[in-house]
């Protein structure tokens, strides 16, 4: 299947990385961030002293149905993203049941 032109040149001029600063439990930028597909990373960034679980999941989705993945204390973690792929995101503290608050942002997408 062909790609227009259109398409062709979004997917040139979509940026190959963005990075997502986590200070205090707050994503910056907050809205949504948009990578090349393939070659395209999202960087979490913690600026905190302590450890943070993101949370990934599928728009139209409930939030428990994703996947946790652990943010240490002052480190980054890096998702790549496929054609197509779109996730919602939030950050929760590492400690607390499935009814904890979170604070989101995104979504992510390619």
């Amino acid at each position: 299947m062909s790609t227009t032109g259109a398409a062709r040149a979004k997917e040139t001029t979509l940026a190959r990385s963005a990075t997502i600063s986590i200070r205090k439990q707050e994503p910056n930028p907050r809205g949504k961030v948009e990578v090349a597909p393939w070659t395209g990373r999202v960087h979490f960034m913690n600026k905190d002293k302590k450890d943070y679980r993101l949370r990934f999941w599928k728009p139209d989705s409930e939030p428990l149905t994703g996947i946790d993945i652990l943010l240490p204390a002052k480190s980054r973690v890096t998702v790549m993203i496929k054609k197509g792929d779109e996730f919602h995101y939030g950050v929760f503290h590492t400690k607390g049941d499935e009814a904890a608050l979170g604070k989101g942002g995104g979504p992510i997408v390619n």
